[in-house]
């Protein structure tokens, strides 16, 4: 049998989760798919993960989310789980958002190892702020954001989860989105993510590249991505 490093098992807590307060408009939907191509302790893998959202009304949206972690060299370790939350957007003065968001989820893939593959419940909140600078052609907008959240599995797995984000249009419809992620919990479950990404935003679909680094007490982990997102 092949040796499997710990922090090929650890790793597959997964991607992070769509971020942030603000929600769907009424009977508006946003898809977004990805594709990482990452490395674990120098072990190649592949994740793939699928997100959506869609706007029940101007204030609630119900959110889902399935991902799939494979590994070149240990098929046997393939992973997979699935996210579903409904979100209420609240807005305040001055472009504020707050939200208030619950759901299921399962899957090693989504919620981690050690129990937290079985099914199991996450709470979150959070706030934000979007903003613009400059006049006329010069004007940039940008946003950033706070989140904490909570996961708790039938088999006893708990995860808590600090989430914040800043993104900054750099050029006209051309982002930078920087976020960062901190993981507490049972079994080994403390790491600090970081991602960084360009978008490129067109008025219907996105197209983003970027690379994600999580380090973990017992691995590390790095890869590099691409994305293709729509609003219908």
């Amino acid at each position: 049998m092949k040796f499997i490093p710990a922090g090929i098992l650890l790793s597959v807590f997964g991607l992070p989760a769509g971020a942030g307060p603000w929600g769907q408009p009424d009977e508006a939907a946003y898809g977004r798919f990805a594709i990482n191509r990452t490395e674990v302790e120098g072990l190649p893998g592949l994740r793939t993960d699928i997100y959506g959202e869609y706007g029940i009304s101007d204030h609630w949206t119900l959110t889902a989310k399935y991902e799939r972690v494979t590994f070149d060299e240990f098929s046997e370790f393939t992973a997979s789980g699935w996210r579903s939350t409904l979100r209420r957007s609240i807005s305040l003065a001055d472009a504020w958002t707050a939200s208030l968001e619950a759901g299921v989820l399962e899957g090693e893939a989504i919620g981690g190892a050690a129990g937290c593959q079985s099914i199991g419940a996450e709470g979150r909140s959070g706030i934000g702020r979007s903003f613009a600078r400059g006049k006329g052609t010069k004007r940039r907008n940008g946003f950033w954001f706070a989140e904490a959240a909570i996961r708790a599995h039938s088999d006893g797995c708990q995860r808590y989860r600090l989430e914040a984000g800043y993104g900054r249009e750099m050029t006209r419809n051309i982002w930078l989105v920087n976020q960062v992620w901190l993981d507490q919990g049972s079994e080994n479950a403390r790491s600090i993510k970081y991602q960084f990404e360009y978008v490129w935003r067109r008025e219907v679909f996105d197209i983003s590249a970027g690379s994600l680094l999580e380090l973990g007490g017992e691995f590390e982990e790095a890869g590099l991505f691409l994305a293709l997102a729509r609003r219908f």
